[in-house]
């Protein structure tokens, strides 16, 4: 048999990898790649990372590179110009990097903590799958790692290591908590709607559709009026368990709190939201009644370009529209009339009652 010389091949993305599992610990991943720059650091260096600011942005500089393993959209949005280019660039920033080489060392962190989480969760992987998932995610560090040094060949000193200077926020960043004045009450937040924010920006340069989506659990202050906060717990993560079972694998879903949760649904107008939304309110429904009554959540959408353009435009419409379907009863409401020509929305055919006594 007569071989050729090997050629270069891109690394293709990785369907089977264990995607899900890992956007379950993102939380988990940030920590583990706090705790690899801090062992990077001497003992002086250490005031030097923002973990505050890394607390809040790291989660979703690890969703970013996690969703990129699986799915080429996810990491076009890392490439030049993408979506989430101005995130990952923050990489250094964050880890507190003075110069180039401490940049790819904070790169380097992530990738080993990523690395190692991926390979806990793989179940009897064979050599091709394990081959795959560490070429795949080479290219998505190595995106990354070039942002970040783009960003600090950027920071503004006309060279020599003084573009490394002292980590801070800049305009350049993606919209943050330093951007956006003082911190908001929920961490959390600060993170979604900076998540939002990367969407528009998105949305904007693509063409493509997007909707916030606002799912409640109706007279949840009932239930803690009665239940002990263990037993409350276990409710409320129904309703959660509910919201997340609905949610395709292209939205983003955030749980503000316990009974409230955000899902930022890419590529989707105002018919694929309101047909999501409904799903959500029927699988709410369809949970185990909490002492013998069915739950029911309602359920707000917001379509950009239609309901507003900024995260507060879109974010004061789904929750109208939240409000709106708490009056009317029918569990999910839009935010505007449909223009003309589109055909009218419907209403869910069994609305779940909301929860009562």
């Amino acid at each position: 048999m007569q071989v050729g010389p090997p050629r270069r091949r891109r690394a293709r993305p990785v369907a089977d990898a264990p995607i899900e599992t890992l956007l379950a610990r993102i939380e988990d991943l940030t920590k583990g790649w706090l705790l690899a720059l801090l062992e990077q650091h001497d003992l002086d260096e250490v005031p030097r990372i923002l973990a505050a600011d890394l607390t809040r942005a790291g989660p979703r500089v690890c969703d970013a590179v996690v969703r990129s393993i699986a799915d080429d959209t996810d990491l076009r949005r890392l490439e030049p110009g993408g979506a989430l280019e101005p995130l990952v660039s923050r990489t250094g920033e964050l880890a507190g990097a003075q110069t180039p080489e401490q940049v790819s060392r904070a790169v380097d962190a992530l990738h080993a903590v990523v690395w190692s989480a991926l390979r806990d969760e793989l179940r009897h992987p064979d050599a091709d799958q394990v081959a795959e998932i560490v070429e795949r995610l080479a290219l998505v560090m190595e995106l990354v790692r070039g942002a970040a040094l783009r960003r600090g060949d950027g920071a503004g000193a006309t060279g020599g290591d003084e573009r490394f200077g002292p980590a801070r926020a800049t305009s350049a960043g993606p919209r943050g908590l330093s951007e956006a004045g003082s911190a908001p009450a929920r961490t959390g937040q600060a993170l979604w709607v900076g998540a939002l924010q990367d969407e528009i920006h998105h949305s904007e340069r693509s063409g493509a559709p997007l909707s916030l989506l606002l799912a409640e659990l109706e007279d949840a202050h009932r239930v803690l009026a009665v239940e002990t906060p263990d037993d409350a717990t276990t409710t409320f993560g129904r309703f959660a368990q509910a919201v997340r079972g609905s949610a395709r694998r292209q939205d983003i879903l955030v749980c503000e709190t316990d009974t409230r949760a955000w899902i930022i649904a890419r590529d989707t107008g105002r018919a694929g939201a309101q047909a999501l939304g409904s799903r959500i309110a029927d699988a709410v429904g369809e949970a185990r009644p909490w002492r013998g009554v069915p739950m029911a959540a309602s359920v707000g959408v917001a379509v950009l370009g239609e309901d507003g353009r900024t995260p507060d435009e879109l974010t004061e419409a789904a929750e109208q529209a939240r409000f709106a379907a708490t009056a009317s009863g029918i569990g999910i409401e839009i935010g505007i009339a449909p223009i003309e020509g589109e055909n009218p929305p419907q209403p869910p055919v069994n609305p779940a009652p909301g929860l009562a006594g």
